[in-house]
């Protein structure tokens, strides 16, 4: 996995040298990686569909052969070998996907983090610029490598820069150094020394009227309660107001309910499926909510293009029915 994360990194970083804008280069790069995923989901479709369309039979054998599961798995063989369908032949695609999503989630961490060390590093040593001017924006989003929401603030405060590897912290003051941005690099040797640097340097800063500011909470919205569950703050520079998390819950419904259009299903497969959708709807909430808007973006536009696909795909195979229908009634 940290193979594919490094390569995903290292295009992505060289699509923003063609483009020059991050936001840009993850749509572009979520929709190429989706077109080249493409031929293998049409195939996936189509196992699918056929899979649903031997539904009778193999509830036949079920009933047939309930009492003896050698045997029904013998004949189910037997009816995937005649018709020419692997019962897994749907599951690749999905699977590739799933590693694509979460090599995405961690390459996109990584560049938020080096990008989050960038600016807290290069404001503290120059602390009179205007500090908008290091994020990467996007329409209502005020830095692309927060979170989009009135609940995060567009800088980093002292808790987000702590999570970020040490390592990091080094290899970024080292750029910045040799850049002339600030005057040396740091040089930690393990994370207890980032965490005192985190305690006696990064939190002192983020309370000072330089950087305070910019993280400040609204007065009167600061540590609200919901429901006595966790609490929450509203933002005098929020980063967004929760449009991609949104986003992402809709067009992942709406992409799993087209998945399912025209597939025949048993009680306990709708059920599966109901759970899994409510599943990805929640994942995509939490992680489009929490991290970066990045990924957050690089999620929506992965779902809008499988809905795309998907209406593509069932207007194909509709064309496709109505042509076996039509043959068939000229004996061909």
């Amino acid at each position: 996995m940290g193979f594919l994360n490094d390569l995903l990194l290292t295009l992505i970083k060289a699509l923003y040298s063609v483009v020059n804008n991050y936001a840009l280069t993850i749509i572009l790069f979520t929709v190429l990686i989706k077109l080249a995923v493409s031929p293998l989901n049409l195939k996936s479709r189509r196992s699918t569909m056929r899979m649903s369309s031997l539904q009778p039979k193999m509830k036949e054998l079920q009933d047939k052969y309930k009492d003896d599961q050698e045997k029904l798995n013998q004949k189910m063989q037997e009816l995937y070998r005649k018709e020419g369908i692997s019962p897994m032949g749907g599951c690749l695609p999905m699977l590739i996907s799933m590693v694509i999503l979460f090599a995405m989630f961690y390459a996109l961490r990584t560049f938020a983090n080096e990008q989050l060390v960038r600016m807290f590093l290069t404001f503290y040593h120059n602390p009179e610029m205007d500090p908008h001017t290091l994020t990467e924006p996007f329409i209502w989003i005020r830095n692309l490598w927060m979170p989009d929401s009135p609940f995060a603030s567009f800088m980093p405060d002292a808790r987000s820069l702590g999570f970020v590897d040490y390592k990091v912290w080094n290899d970024i003051s080292a750029q910045l150094m040799n850049a002339g941005t600030i005057p040396e690099a740091l040089s930690f040797a393990d994370s207890k020394a980032l965490q005192a640097f985190i305690t006696d340097v990064v939190t002192p800063f983020v309370n000072s009227e330089a950087y305070a500011p910019y993280v400040a909470a609204a007065p009167g919205l600061e540590n609200l309660s919901i429901m006595g569950l966790f609490r929450i703050s509203f933002f005098k520079e929020g980063n967004g107001f929760f449009v991609l998390p949104i986003l992402s819950c809709a067009t992942q419904i709406l992409m799993q309910r087209l998945t399912m259009k025209n597939t025949q299903m048993d009680p306990s497969q709708a059920g599966s499926q109901k759970m899994m959708i409510y599943m990805m709807v929640f994942m995509s909430l939490y992680f489009c909510a929490t991290y970066n808007s990045a990924f957050a973006l690089y999620w929506v536009v992965a779902n809008v293009y499988a809905i795309a696909e998907q209406l593509v795909f069932n207007r194909y195979f509709e064309q496709q029915d109505i042509k076996s229908a039509k043959a068939k009634e000229v004996g061909i």
